[in-house]
């Protein structure tokens, strides 16, 4: 987005929720009480010092009586300013670690987590010389062993209990000559370990596995609030309810491919086994 249509958008939006409070006849501690939320919040979203979530302006235009023409102008503007599209060479220009510690914010704030991955290992559940590989496509030195080391932090999430994990990768990735076999057989086995975790589930569409829907690319989602998506040329990440619904849908019809639990196990026990007798 153009970053002074940006500020103007963001600015309409502050406005506009002041301006509907007051017709409401609401004091900013009435609107607070009422949304569950505090008046300092309440305060700092009207004068545009905070960007609310799509969750924030439902709950409020609810709250207001606003219109439903002006509600769904509203809520459009509002994913418009949380969706971004951030180049990859943006990235490493900015330091993909920068992009690691995003993703680690993201995680730290939800508690429903979903990955979804045709092709690449989830981050997550990388191994150190998976992610190594992977990030040395286009990073080395210094920026390597950070980003690297960014990552490895990011994985220390799966153990947290209050949070719940579903991974839905391929047999397809698992496979991916990407790496020399020894390393594939290491990363089928750090899966199924991470797979005994009692907040973490792992699903595995085999090869040959009716599927109801073509993915096209990974994603993730935050809850039922945040989804990043990763394309080959960029990261997009989008906030409105309409597109979280989408890949909720397709999230769906990719786990009912699966395979979790034991049977997940045992299969990454076999991928693995297979591939280390390839040595």
């Amino acid at each position: 987005m153009d970053p002074e249509r940006y500020l103007t958008d963001r600015e309409r939006l502050a406005t506009a929720l002041r301006d509907l409070r007051q017709n409401a006849g609401m004091t900013g501690v009435d609107a607070a009480r009422s949304a569950g939320m505090s008046q300092p919040k309440i305060s700092k979203l009207e004068n545009g010092r905070l960007l609310p979530s799509v969750h924030d302006v439902q709950t409020l235009l609810g709250l207001y009586g606003a219109g439903t023409t002006e509600r769904e102008v509203l809520l459009e503007l509002a994913a418009r300013l949380h969706a971004t599209i951030e180049s990859n060479r943006t990235i490493l220009r900015r330091g993909a670690a920068r992009m690691q510690a995003r993703l680690g914010e993201l995680e730290h704030e939800a508690t429903t987590l979903r990955y979804f991955s045709p092709i690449v290992i989830p981050g997550l559940l990388q191994t150190a010389e998976y992610m190594r590989r992977v990030f040395s496509l286009d990073l080395s030195g210094a920026g390597l062993a950070r980003t690297v080391a960014a990552r490895q932090a990011r994985q220390q999430i799966l153990y947290d209990t209050t949070k719940t994990f579903t991974f839905v990768i391929t047999e397809v990735a698992l496979r991916w000559g990407f790496c020399p076999d020894d390393v594939m057989a290491a990363q089928a086995g750090h899966i199924a370990s991470l797979a005994t975790l009692a907040n973490v589930e792992i699903g595995v569409i085999v090869l040959g596995a009716a599927i109801a829907d073509i993915p096209l690319h990974g994603y993730q989602i935050f809850d039922d609030r945040v989804a990043s998506v990763e394309l080959e040329h960029a990261v997009v990440t989008v906030a409105d309810p309409r597109d979280i619904a989408t890949y909720l849908r397709l999230f769906t019809k990719m786990s009912e491919a699966a395979e979790f639990g034991q049977a997940a196990r045992s299969r990454l026990a076999a991928i693995s086994g297979a591939l280390a007798g390839h040595r």
